[in-house]
């Protein structure tokens, strides 16, 4: 038999608790966090200087509203931020096109998930996004609602899913000047939309938005609408659509249109009512309550051939990280989606998106099988919306 010594058995003692103080910091931290992460911090941010710059391709709500949150990132890590403007459609029509033709010019994406997985994927535009992320406040899982990232793409790898806005009602808008509460109040369905008396009075987002034909592709798959209810609203009800948000804006206040059945991206009408315009928000409840990653404010992606690559993983790390999250809570006011991690504060997110505490909701863009059943719907929908142009 033989006898192990007192300092080899303080020895082996001594590696099982480094071992499984490794394994405890791996299930806290996740395996990619780095062993001395300050040290690979430093060195990233040093190199994202000498970038210097940082490209990023946004749809409509990040060119809008992300303005202050870039700047609070140039600030603290002296890096400059570009940022497209414009919708996402055309965004990325003009970045497919440039890449093309071998020219790369950005490095993020702050684009819908319906651009990234039918558009940049199929192109080869993006890379994975997961060996990116090094940020410790960023890997831990335990700080992301139910304990995990959450991906919209098919290899739950590229297209991260870092806002959610949370559907269980229907918004609606109308002018308090040319509609009755009492009138409102008859509504009880989403068919009564349908009624006689709100035929010609109903403004709508086109589908040349994106928001107006992810609204109809939500649609297609919720109980209370569906095709037959998308149909009517697209071809009979006798609503006046319009891609762009401003039109419906002035018809609304201005009461041409003085009904907005199916809303999204409100936090300009919220401000206008704010400031005393005669325009009212109403809600009517779903059967069914769900997280959607809708529009461009939702997920971040990384560009393959980034001309600023050390920029880039640094935007991202801190984007994701608590900071990043709190600055995107904070500084949008009338924030009609909230951020995915668990540890920051509610912020200027309106009261109608904030997730009710220990209620869990169906979460179908997260689901790689739910990309084919969206790209049937959507066809659907054009198809629908076509033959409304004959």
């Amino acid at each position: 038999m033989q006898i192990v010594g007192k300092s080899e058995s303080v020895a082996t003692i001594l590696s099982v608790l480094f071992f499984l103080s490794v394994i405890l910091v791996r299930s806290v931290f996740g395996a990619a966090a780095p062993a001395n992460f300050e040290q690979e911090w430093s060195k990233l941010i040093a190199a994202a200087k000498q970038d210097g710059t940082l490209a990023i391709a946004s749809g409509g709500a990040p060119s809008r509203q992300y303005r202050p949150v870039m700047d609070a990132f140039t600030k603290k890590f002296g890096v400059n931020i570009e940022v497209s403007t414009g919708n996402a459609t055309d965004t990325v029509n003009r970045l497919l096109a440039e890449r093309k033709g071998a020219k790369y010019t950005v490095d993020v994406a702050l684009i819908s998930s319906r651009e990234s997985n039918q558009r940049l994927l199929p192109s080869g535009s993006l890379v994975p996004l997961t060996p990116l992320l090094i940020h410790p406040e960023v890997v831990d899982m335990s700080a992301w609602y139910r304990g995990r990232h959450w991906y919209a793409d098919k290899a739950s790898s590229y297209v991260l899913i870092y806002h959610g806005s949370k559907e269980d009602q229907y918004e609606s808008w109308y002018n308090t000047e040319k509609v009755k509460d009492a009138e409102i109040s008859t509504i009880k369905k989403q068919t009564d939309y349908f009624d006689p008396r709100w035929k010609g009075k109903i403004a709508g987002q086109g589908m040349g938005d994106p928001s107006g034909i992810r609204q109809m592709i939500d649609s297609y798959f919720e109980p209370d609408r569906g095709q037959e209810w998308i149909r009517t609203y697209l071809l009979n009800a006798g609503v006046t659509f319009s891609d762009d948000r401003r039109i419906l804006e002035t018809w609304l206040v201005g009461g041409r249109f003085p009904f907005y059945a199916v809303a999204t991206g409100s936090e300009e009408l919220i401000a206008l009512a704010k400031k005393g315009l005669p325009i009212k928000q109403v809600f009517f409840p779903k059967q069914l309550g769900v997280i959607r990653a809708g529009g461009s404010g939702c997920c971040i992606s990384a560009f393959a051939n980034a001309p600023h690559p050390n920029a880039a993983k640094l935007f991202i790390n801190w984007f994701l990280s608590r900071e990043g999250q709190t600055l995107t809570h904070t500084m949008i006011p009338n924030l009609d989606r909230s951020s995915l991690r668990n540890d920051i504060p509610v912020g200027e997110v309106v009261p109608e998106q904030r997730r009710a505490a220990g209620v869990e909701y169906a979460f179908p863009d997260a689901d790689p099988k739910f990309g084919a059943r969206q790209e049937e719907a959507q066809k659907w929908v054009y198809k629908i919306w076509e033959s409304r142009q004959k």
